[in-house]
């Protein structure tokens, strides 16, 4: 009976641990805000939103797929409007989407500047 609780108990920890970690981070575009949140707390850390952006980075490095301008990736900073050390739902939606309509605005630039040589 003992072995039988112990087996159990594993098995719920390994579930869990396996759900903890199934965040999707080969998939393309802003991360969710519930990826984000890793203690679900309900804000998002500055250590939680660089965390997650890491372990992205490496996995797409790991894919042979780097993250084209990363360095140009926005700070927390620029999400947190408030300045309180923490994001809401909402900055991070809202800075997210500023983002996304920033590098629309800048796509365009430059192009038909080809060599015509």
């Amino acid at each position: 009976m003992k072995f039988s609780n112990i087996a159990f108990l594993a098995l719920c920890s390994s579930i869990f641990v396996v759900s903890l970690s199934a965040t999707d981070l080969s998939k393309k575009g802003p991360m969710s805000f519930e990826d984000y949140d890793t203690d679900k707390n309900g804000f998002v850390s500055e250590s939680e939103f660089y965390d997650l952006r890491a372990k992205k980075m490496e996995l797409k490095a790991q894919q042979g797929m780097p993250m084209k301008n990363a360095g140009n990736a926005p700070s927390f900073e620029y999400f947190d409007s408030n300045g309180d050390k923490q994001l809401s739902k909402i900055e991070l939606l809202e800075g997210q989407m500023k983002h996304m309509s920033e590098k629309k605005s800048q796509k365009g630039m430059g192009q038909g500047m080809k060599n015509s040589n």
